[in-house]
């Protein structure tokens, strides 16, 4: 049976009361399955049935011969399991075994989409198939979610039932191509910080990491070729940001040696999940222009790693020792990264510094050139044949690759929104859509006069959820060139590994459902409900996400820079992501209790008012911590 959802309920939380109220008598059984099972991303078909599958001692977990790679997903599974319960579950290659042992069974059979799959779950037996190992893999890992959080624990977890509920569940995802992308350039992350990434990711049935390891302010990424790339380039004097104040004095850099970035791609490959690597041409190379003038228009300058954050005008020349020095680079990498895509930015190249070369302007004459952004696309043409014929790789490029014109057989990635994502669509050119206003993740997503300084905009859980990448208008020829989503976490606000966290989490989980989901098989209230147990499983994680969930948010017209659009009165809406919380609210400023009044619907708030507001519970029991703002 499909997996069946409540009536749309309204988002207000006022709402939600009455929504469990009504659960029993207007949902079908099926809707439990919640709480029993906790899915996320949601399976496209779930059948609930009566029982439990305990594992013990005496558990096997068989898998089909002749693929190493399903050997490999069930020796994972065993470890992880067997470490934190204690137990002494086995693999065991099929045809080999006892006959009557309780058994989980991985099975290859034809006729599933690439990553989709089958799981059955009774007392006797567990069984997930899949045409690919990748369905496999994925299978597993519902299994993994069914089991107590504490099967994402680090060490020995006493006092669970290591226990599947049983179910029938059909599941595939709606687009192959689910991304995350963490920005390394701004500021250098630890390698352990893309492994928890990369975990996140996985539990969760993304499957791209998209590693930005290139930017103005500093070369992350090891060259052997090229050593002053990461001895120069990898390091900047201070940062300053967009700040008029100056800079902090602090030098800031690192980078990851070769030998660090093949533990990662082999850490994600065991997990599921690609590793992209995005190397940027021609523009935001100041850091490699720093380490190699040459590569510049003007050699005979001095140039430095950037300190602040924007669009830098030193770009790369258009030279043969350019395109020998990338072509050097992307060889070393090609040992490194198996990806089938690499991304290669082209994004927000200025062309002053082409329109002030005589290199550059009499090679334009030559080539028959009308303006600049003809040589832009020279530029990625040039580096996506050497891509495409050395390597083997498809090139994805932002969308500005398609300013000028269209570079056939790459994929582009859509950031200024969903025009550029429909207009490739329309040439025939496959796009990933990271639209900003639904797909950033580095903007604010509790109250910008209370966070520390983000990009402008606001871009609550809620939003990313309910986003879908397909806009309406799109007709179905188009429609099968949108190949998949990805959430960016941009690092000029995001300085380490905990505020890089802080940002992504959960709203990178929502996002999860977003690409894996088709339009009608998502519910918010239920996506809700099942992250109570998801932030169990990021805790053991010990992943360090927004608490923005338990918080009243308050939404209104705002700025692009996050403040509310002058002049009063002024329509204020307050939600809740918890499920089942009332808000009550005053606007003295005086202190909200249960017996404040209950909000049910838009306030207006007029100037000098103050709003605080908290989620309580039926039992009057407080959610999350009382939140405020004075107009």
């Amino acid at each position: 049976m499909k997996y069946m959802k409540c009536p749309k309920f309204s988002n207000y939380p006022s709402c939600r009361i009455l929504a469990a109220l009504l659960l029993c008598a207007l949902c079908p059984p099926a809707t439990f399955a919640q709480s029993r099972y906790g899915i996320i991303p949601q399976p496209l078909f779930l059948e609930e049935k009566e029982g439990v599958f305990r594992f013990s001692n005496n558990t096997v977990v068989e898998y089909p011969a002749e693929s190493e790679r399903a050997a490999e997903i069930a020796a994972d599974f065993c470890a992880q399991l067997n470490l934190v319960s204690g137990l002494k579950v086995r693999t065991e290659a099929a045809n080999v075994g006892q006959a009557g042992v309780q058994r989980m069974v991985l099975r290859l059979e034809a006729g599933m989409a690439d990553e989709g799959y089958t799981l059955s779950v009774t007392p006797q037996h567990i069984a997930v198939a899949a045409t690919t190992t990748a369905g496999l893999f994925w299978g597993v890992q519902t299994v993994c979610q069914l089991l107590p959080a504490a099967i994402y624990g680090e060490k020995k977890a006493g006092g669970f039932k290591w226990e599947v509920p049983c179910c029938g569940i059909r599941d595939e995802p709606r687009f192959s191509y689910r991304g995350i992308m963490l920005d390394c350039g701004r500021y250098f992350m630890p390698k352990e910080v893309i492994l928890k990434f990369i975990d996140v990711m996985s539990m969760h049935k993304q499957n791209m990491f998209h590693w930005h390891l290139t930017e103005d302010q500093g070369w992350r990424i090891e060259i052997k070729k090229y050593p002053r790339l990461t001895e120069v380039g990898a390091w900047r004097k201070e940062t300053t940001g967009y700040s008029k104040d100056g800079g902090d004095g602090t030098p800031h850099g690192g980078f990851y040696t070769q030998e660090d970035a093949r533990e990662v791609v082999e850490y994600a490959r065991r997990r599921g999940v690609t590793v992209v690597p995005e190397i940027e041409i021609p523009g935001h190379s100041s850091a490699a222009v720093a380490a190699y003038p040459e590569l510049s228009c003007f050699p005979d300058r001095t140039y430095e790693v950037a300190t602040s954050w924007g669009v830098k005008k030193d770009i790369l020349s258009p030279t043969a020792t350019t395109f020998r020095f990338l072509e050097d680079v992307f060889t070393e990498l090609f040992d490194i990264f198996p990806s089938p895509y690499y991304h290669i930015g082209g994004d927000e190249a200025p062309r002053d510094r082409w329109k002030e070369s005589d290199y550059v302007q009499d090679l334009m004459k030559i080539m028959g050139m009308k303006d600049e952004s003809e040589m832009q696309i020279f530029f990625v043409q040039r580096m996506a044949k050497f891509l495409r014929e050395t390597g083997g790789k498809t090139v994805i490029g932002w969308d500005e690759i398609l300013d000028g014109g269209a570079v056939p057989g790459t994929v582009v990635m859509s950031y200024r929104g969903h025009n550029p994502a429909v207009n490739a669509a329309r040439l025939g050119l496959n796009t990933i859509v990271a639209a900003n206003r639904w797909n950033y993740l580095d903007y604010y997503q509790e109250d910008p006069a209370k966070e520390p300084k983000s990009q402008g905009l606001f871009i609550s859980m809620n939003k990313v959820y309910n986003y879908f990448p397909i806009p309406d208008t799109v007709d179905a020829a188009s429609q099968k060139h949108f190949i998949g989503q990805q959430g960016c976490v941009w690092s000029e606000f995001i300085q380490n590994a905990q505020r890089a966290e802080y940002m992504a989490f959960p709203r990178a989980v929502a996002m999860s459902e977003t690409a894996w989901c088709d339009r009608d098989n998502k519910d918010w209230d239920s996506f809700c409900a099942r992250m109570l147990k998801d932030f169990e499983r990021l805790d053991q994680k010990r992943v360090g996400y927004s608490r923005a969930f338990w918080n009243v948010i308050f939404h209104f017209e705002r700025k692009n820079d996050g403040n509310p659009v002058d002049g009063f009165p002024k329509e204020v809406e307050l939600t809740i992501d918890y499920p089942g919380a009332t808000i009550r609210y005053t606007t003295d400023g005086s202190q909200v209790t249960a017996k404040s009044p209950q909000y049910s619907g838009t306030i207006i708030v007029q100037q000098g008012d103050q709003i605080r507001a908290q989620g309580f519970m039926p039992n009057g029991k407080g959610v999350g911590v009382p939140v405020d703002r004075r107009f």
